[in-house]
């Protein structure tokens, strides 16, 4: 053979097995681009934005420290919070550690003693609480943080008794915005702010579940303390004018708290009996690690459908 058609052979030989190799490995590069593909899709789903909207409810409030213990436990992302009166109290604090466990610590850890001295006594009529105290209780635990300061996003729900309308606090400092949303009627003074007058948020929303969709939220989480649980305790007899005045206010925050949560996509109501009128006998008591074990209890009992809500499909 000459050397001209062998080096013709040697060029054929090599160019089919080019052929036979690329036949080969298509299927390969192909299964990888595919696989390429996927990952991307997967690395480029964004899973929805989560928002606790933490309702009010005086001592209930310890409630927020177990749902919130649970939704951390389960690796359950909070990207907002927005809390009305005792909830801006935990929402603010949570917000600040972002540890649920520090958060625990510090609500169990005020004695009633010291929780007595923080009541300042008001000499006006329209309040019997002046509540610099308070402020600066709040101040010790999360100094003079601004609400751009904090690890997650925050908004303290307070209501202007001028207008009746909600007020959104969201700027500057987080314990005057804390005071301002627990001004209880008849309890705390109300607060002035710019041209507002500052009460506690519930009086328009005791849940706020308008306020975190706003921040941002694709899926909310409401926590209602506002439920019936509140109406089984027994204050139906020999009531003072005072008692009634309270109740009466509780009675418009249960059906307005019902309204609110409609539009939430997780409703949890832990039903906390035997509280009292704003449950201030409870910072006595120290029943308040029961009260957290509740909220735990009902958050991890739906865990699951929470989790089915969240994962992308």
């Amino acid at each position: 053979m000459s050397a001209a058609r062998e080096k013709r052979k040697l060029a054929y030989t090599s160019t089919e097995r080019t052929d036979n190799i690329v036949e080969e490995i298509l299927p390969l590069l192909y299964f990888c681009n595919v696989l390429k593909l996927k990952i991307s899709m997967i690395l480029d789903i964004k899973l929805p934005k989560i928002g606790l909207a933490l309702g009010g409810g005086g001592a209930r409030g310890y409630a927020h420290v177990g749902v919130i213990k649970a939704l951390e436990r389960n690796r359950i992302p909070i990207d907002y919070i927005a809390g009305t009166s005792a909830g801006a109290l935990m929402g603010c604090l949570y917000a600040f550690f972002k540890d649920s466990q520090k958060l625990e610590e510090v609500t169990l850890s005020t004695h009633w003693r010291q929780f007595i001295t923080l009541l300042d006594p008001s000499f006006c009529s329209d309040g019997i609480i002046e509540g610099k105290k308070i402020k600066e209780f709040i101040g010790q635990f999360i100094e003079q943080t601004t609400f751009d300061q904090l690890k997650i996003p925050f908004r303290a729900v307070a209501t202007d008794f001028k207008t009746a309308q909600t007020v959104e606090l969201s700027e500057g400092d987080v314990a005057f915005a804390v005071r301002a949303s627990i001004s209880y009627p008849l309890f705390f003074k109300p607060v002035p702010w710019q041209d507002k007058l500052l009460l506690d948020g519930g009086l328009s929303s005791p849940v706020p579940v308008n306020t975190v969709r706003k921040m941002g939220a694709d899926i909310v989480i409401a926590v209602n303390l506002d439920n019936e649980s509140y109406f089984e305790n027994g204050e139906n007899s020999k009531m003072t004018l005072f008692q009634i005045a309270v109740i009466s206010i509780h009675s418009l925050q249960y059906h307005l708290a019902k309204e609110c949560v409609k539009s939430a996509d997780v409703v949890i109501e832990p039903k906390i009996k035997d509280v009292g009128l704003l449950g201030l006998d409870k910072f006595v008591n120290k029943r308040g690690q029961a009260i957290i074990l509740e909220g735990e209890r009902l958050t991890e009992a739906i865990i699951p459908e929470i989790k089915k809500i969240i994962l992308p499909k």
